[in-house]
C-alpha cells in the first residue's frame, strides 16, 4: 500500500507531494482510509518547527475521521468498514 499526503520537507518550506510505504501491518495496528483531517495552529508550528522537535517529512494533521480498512491480528472491538475518529497523537 501506498500512503499519499502532502508533506513538509524543512521548516519554512511550502507543502509538497508525498507518498510513503509504511510497510506491513503490525499485529496491533489498524488501518484507516481517511476521509477528513483537520489542521490547526499546532500542525503550522510543527511545520515550522517552533518547538525544536520537528522531524522531516513530516506530514501535517489530526483528528482523522475515516473508516477501517485493515486490522492487526491483536486488534479487538473494531470491524472493517466501521467509521472510526483518532485524535490528537
Amino acid at each position: 500500500m501506498t500512503i499519499k499526503g502532502w508533506a513538509a520537507t524543512a521548516a519554512n518550506r511550502p507543502l509538497e507531494p508525498f507518498e510513503y510505504d509504511p510497510g506491513p501491518l503490525a499485529a496491533d495496528d489498524v488501518e484507516i482510509a481517511v476521509e477528513h483531517c483537520g489542521v490547526c495552529h499546532s500542525d503550522v508550528s510543527m511545520i515550522k518547527n517552533e518547538w525544536g522537535m520537528t522531524s522531516y517529512p513530516l506530514v501535517p494533521g489530526h483528528e482523522v475521521i475515516g473508516k477501517v480498512a485493515a486490522l492487526g491480528s491483536n486488534t479487538k472491538g473494531l470491524s472493517i468498514g466501521q467509521r472510526v475518529g483518532v485524535g490528537w497523537v
